[in-house]
């Protein structure tokens, strides 16, 4: 069954259909209410489901990067600036906000009488990151902000689910709180000591060194090791009466913090082995194991899976108005739509709720069958409102004289949207004769700036003549609109660092500028020639890498323009030299040089 599904699904050419629902529904066709060739009590395929199923809970520890994740959190004192623009806290907010949504409406309906509204309130905020992942990657917001808030999202939904989950079924357990409740702390304590072992061992070169010659071997060491490590938590779990799927998921936390300059090879092996054979077993298994009777009273399971369709939408529709401010209601609503999508975590969650007696079989199943409508129709939601990029300006140049034109020209060539705005008449005229885009105003009026809706990530450059302006529209832009992103250029910074409150600024020093020029011209002569040169015929650009169809390519056998080269590739914090035999993989940072078509076709090709 599990190789027959993604077969076929291909073969019917519906393949954007997630192959989980799938799985779910034969097992339902080969389980006891149709065919009756399962009866889901058979020993062997129970317990190769129950090794899918933690499979799945290890691989979503394992998919969550650490790094970045604690490198979002806001620096320094809170702002309220941060709280609609730092990537960290509006996932965060997202989250909280569906958890205290959750609680009202487990509380408020009456169709949720009778069913642990505990176990409702955890399950609610829950998110499908199996869905959502690889339908970001495709529209390459993966690397974006839009992506990395509902990613982030995911990942705090994620690990709040799973831990939640396991304190509250040991407290289920225990009926009501016990010492032994506190036992599932030593979780936390062998986490601890496994990180500080491990960054002893990658420090060793001997360790390093044996790694290095079993890894490509018939060992595959980093495999086996990964499977010990998430056998010594389960195991660990278990003795305590905890949860296995916490000592899963934090098994593949730990992991993901110390593989994650090799983390695609790692997960593509155990990806292999995972989702190729042990994790649709669970999911076919538990299509065997619904009571699909429990739902042939049409009428009161049609009006809970649809009351609780209904909650499951209205707790991230809501909460996602915090992107509002930086993304405008189409995106925000279309994010709150795929963050709605259930699959994964929420009937392994509910899986483990029908194994404690929390919820009964009826509620299970339709619990499931709400899983499967919202992993269809969120998708589906989401790309009806986001089917394009919103019309925005990412770069505000204020002063269109001879530094502001240049600026405009280079931008023109990398294809960033801009505007300039300028309050002098001859400069505005010559801003006109060249076809740039540009506005004529006072630029010392705040309400220009409020009209142009300018986003927290969007950067202000403060190019006129005179730093007394510069500091002058720089203040009321923090001020008056709570905007801190400012670039400027001056020859006096100290002018701009007595300001507490523009800290944050960017302040250029012109004298910094002029010494780097020089000293190329001293020590690369005839690359600086070359490249101020050819200015308006070649450029040089960083793009992300964001196409599937480049993911896991060699360099060789990617059709690059002619008249373009690759220079260098960045990937999770280390710059190489790519070869002919050097993988692309999705998320890299590809620096390349070429004129404006050769760029072009760059940006098709890889973003």
């Amino acid at each position: 069954m599990a190789w027959l599904v993604p077969m076929t699904l291909s073969w019917l050419e519906i393949s954007k259909l997630p192959s989980v629902i799938v799985e779910i529904v034969m097992g339902v066709l080969i389980g006891p209410f149709v065919l009756n060739l399962v009866t889901g009590q058979e020993v062997s395929l129970n317990f190769l489901s129950d090794i899918g199923f933690l499979l799945l809970i290890f691989l979503s520890g394992l998919a969550l990067d650490i790094q970045k994740i604690i490198s979002s959190f806001p620096r320094g004192r809170l702002r309220a600036i941060d709280f609609v623009s730092n990537t960290f806290l509006i996932a965060f907010l997202i989250y909280f906000g569906s958890l205290v949504l959750s609680v009202a409406v487990v509380y408020g309906l009456p169709f949720f009488e009778g069913i642990d509204k505990i176990f409702l309130v955890i399950l609610l905020p829950s998110v499908a990151l199996s869905i959502i992942v690889p339908i970001i990657k495709n529209d390459g917001e993966i690397d974006r902000k839009f992506g990395q808030i509902m990613l982030l999202e995911g990942a705090i939904a994620t690990i709040m689910t799973i831990l939640m989950i396991a304190v509250y079924s040991g407290f289920y357990r225990n009926n009501g709180f016990r010492f032994e409740l506190l036992l599932f702390l030593i979780i936390f304590i062998l986490f601890f000591i496994a990180y500080k072992v491990g960054t002893v061992l990658v420090r060793v070169r001997l360790f390093q060194r044996l790694l290095y010659k079993l890894e490509h071997a018939a060992s595959q060491i980093r495999i086996r090791g990964a499977i010990a490590v998430l056998l010594l938590f389960v195991v660990v779990a278990s003795a305590i009466n905890s949860e296995p799927a916490l000592g899963a998921f934090f098994a593949g936390t730990l992991l993901s913090i110390f593989f994650i300059k090799d983390r695609s090879a790692l997960l593509f092996k155990l990806d292999g082995m995972s989702y190729g054979f042990f994790i649709p077993i669970f999911f076919i298994m538990v299509g065997v194991n619904l009571d699909m009777n429990s739902l042939k009273d049409f009428g009161s399971s049609f009006g809970f899976i649809l009351t609780l369709m209904g909650a499951m939408y209205l707790t991230q529709l809501i909460p996602s108005g915090f992107m509002l401010k930086l993304f405008g209601w189409k995106r925000s609503l279309a994010s709150g739509f795929l963050l709605t999508s259930r699959m994964g975590l929420t009937i392994a969650t509910a899986q483990i709720g029908m194994g404690l007696g929390l919820i009964s079989p009826a509620i299970n199943a339709g619990i499931v069958v709400a899983a499967i409508l919202t992993s269809i129709l969120s998708p589906l939601l989401y790309k009806l409102l986001n089917n394009g990029e919103e019309s925005y300006y990412s770069i505000y140049i204020v002063g269109g004289g001879k530094a502001g034109l240049e600026l405009a020209k280079r931008l023109d060539l990398h294809k960033t949207p801009y505007l300039v705005i300028e309050s002098q008449d001859d400069h505005w005229s010559e801003l006109q004769s060249l076809g740039i885009e540009s506005i004529h105003v006072n630029d010392l009026n705040v309400e220009v700036y409020r009209s142009l809706n300018i986003r927290p990530v969007d950067t202000v450059v403060l190019l006129t003549q005179s730093d007394t302006k510069n500091l002058k529209i720089a203040s009321l832009l923090k001020n008056e609109l709570g905007h801190s992103k400012v670039i400027t250029v001056t020859t006096k910074p100290s002018i701009f660092s007595t300001h507490v409150s523009l800290s944050e600024m960017q302040v250029v020093n012109a004298y910094e500028i002029v010494a780097s020029r020089i000293e190329s011209e001293i020590m690369r002569p005839t690359t600086t020639h070359a490249l101020a040169d050819s200015f308006g015929a070649y450029s040089v650009e960083e793009i992300a890498v964001r196409s599937a169809n480049i993911d896991r390519k060699f360099v060789k056998d990617i059709p690059f323009p002619q008249s373009g080269s690759l220079i260098v590739v960045k990937r999770a914090g280390e710059i190489f030299i790519p070869h002919g035999n050097t993988h692309l993989l999705l998320g890299d940072l590809v620096t390349v040089i070429g004129n404006a078509s050769a760029l072009e076709e760059f940006r098709k090709l890889l973003d």
